[in-house]
């Protein structure tokens, strides 16, 4: 597996970004490295043709639907060649300098798989919560978008309203995969030794009948503590052996070893000698004389090891941006415009003409609601929010005519006497559910959307 804790360190001079680890099973002679991606590029199929298409409209000229966009793309994680052929061979030599005899690289397998489209400094979605996750997969796999963009600076930006060469938008990738940490191995020792040497002796005599008496006696007792303790670290860090708690049962150890509790509790017990007898001799003299070793000896002994190496989950987050313009899209294979199909992308002359039109229909439409109102075929009200409606959308504006408005008003008359007629709870008119219960211009109002 992925040996997560220790990356190759390339050099410091190596120009390009890479990352890639060791397997953890290597070996002097069998070396194995994992390949993490650090960008992502756009998929070129086997013909030699990008997994790309843009379609929009109403950019280049005004057009009904508005202005909108369909992009899609495929997109794949990916590790630019030629740093990855530099960082293969730096890896390659060092390793069979080392006594090597196969070496081998592989991309990462990843468990879970994110992507995210980004189009005007945003998520597509604004809120970053629409994501693409795979689950498993490969690193090569790529993944489908189809986006539609109805806000008219991202449809701008894809257009190429900047430079053709100019980043418009971009994949945010999230990847994650599994690997082993690196190897904790410690072991904490104690040892206590105990000794404890009793000497007893004692000589006593009379003579006489007793007559004249004389004893002497000796006796010493000695005891000797020998505690020990001690941690072993083999491998690992100091921050990876504290998550084991190396320290805390190693001051545990010591307080039992200093106190004499626990596992190191006092067990050792003298057995204790006994008084030398007394006795009689001949014509009432006697000698007695005795003596007395006792040598007891303790010893315990706690080993404490831990060997340990876990599987964990890495994450990691990288991504590219990317031009819709430049040479290879200006033959206009991958981009069309659907108001203009002789002209994959807008100009700037087409912007100007555009406000010039925008700006008769809003003084042509403004005249119209005007007209609607001296007419008497809309109040004040409704034509307020018409005029509100015309200054924000100018051509796209939905502003009836009066011919337009008095045809409806029959309509809405003819509808509201079939009311009465059939009680239906409610009618349509121009596809358009109303209610006949409501005013006349409320109707108006519905039907028109406002």
């Amino acid at each position: 597996m992925v040996a997560l804790d220790t990356p190759v360190e390339l050099p410091a001079d190596f120009s390009g970004i890479i990352t890639i680890y060791p397997d953890s099973e290597n070996t002097n002679s069998i070396r194995r490295y994992w390949l993490i991606p650090s960008t992502a590029r756009i998929v070129r199929r086997q013909d030699g043709k990008l997994a790309f298409g843009l379609q929009h409209s109403g950019v280049s000229d005004i057009d009904p639907d508005g202005i909108n966009a369909l992009l899609n793309v495929t997109m794949q994680p990916y590790i630019d060649e030629t740093t990855l052929n530099n960082a293969k061979n730096f890896i390659t030599k060092k390793a069979t300098d080392e006594g090597a005899t196969s070496v081998t690289f592989n991309f990462i397998t990843p468990t879970e798989t994110t992507c995210q489209i980004l189009v005007g400094g945003q998520y597509i979605d604004w809120s970053g919560s629409n994501k693409t996750i795979i689950k498993g997969g490969s690193i090569e796999a790529g993944i489908p978008f189809q986006v539609k963009l109805e806000r008219s600076f991202d449809v701008r930006c894809l257009t190429q309203a900047g430079g053709e060469e100019g980043s418009v938008f971009g994949a945010l990738y999230t990847m994650k995969f599994k690997g082993v940490g690196n190897r904790v191995h410690f072991i904490i020792t104690a040892n206590l030794k105990e000794t404890f040497e009793h000497f007893k002796a004692k000589v006593s005599a009379s003579g006489w009948f007793g007559l004249g008496r004389a004893s002497a006696s000796a006796e010493w007792q000695k005891l000797k503590t020998e505690p020990f303790i001690k941690l072993t670290i083999i491998s690992g860090t100091e921050e990876q052996i504290e998550k084991f708690h190396a320290q805390k049962i190693f001051d545990e150890i010591l307080t039992q070893l200093t106190n004499r509790t626990g596992l190191f509790a006092r067990q050792l017990k003298p057995n204790g000698l006994p008084d030398s007898p007394g006795g009689g001799g001949f014509m009432g003299w006697s000698f007695n004389a005795s003596a007395g070793f006792e040598l007891t000896k303790e010893e315990v002994d706690l080993r404490v090891e831990v060997d340990a190496q876990f599987t964990r989950e890495q994450e990691i987050v990288f991504g590219m941006d990317f031009p819709t313009g430049g040479a290879e899209m200006k033959e206009g294979r991958y981009v069309k415009n659907l108001t203009n199909t002789d002209k994959p992308y807008p100009t700037s002359e087409d912007f100007s003409q555009q406000r010039i039109k925008h700006e008769k229909c809003l003084r042509a439409k403004l005249q119209t609601v005007k007209e609607l109102l001296d007419q008497g075929l809309i109040d004040e009200e409704l034509a307020k929010v018409l005029r509100l409606d015309v200054v924000a959308n100018r051509c796209f504006a939905k502003v009836p005519s009066p011919e337009r408005m008095h045809a409806l008003i029959k309509e809405l008359i003819v509808l509201d006497n079939n009311y009465k007629i059939d009680k239906r709870e409610s009618l349509f008119v121009d596809n358009i559910e109303i209610n006949p219960k409501k005013d006349l211009q409320e109707q108006v109002a519905l039907v028109l959307g406002k």
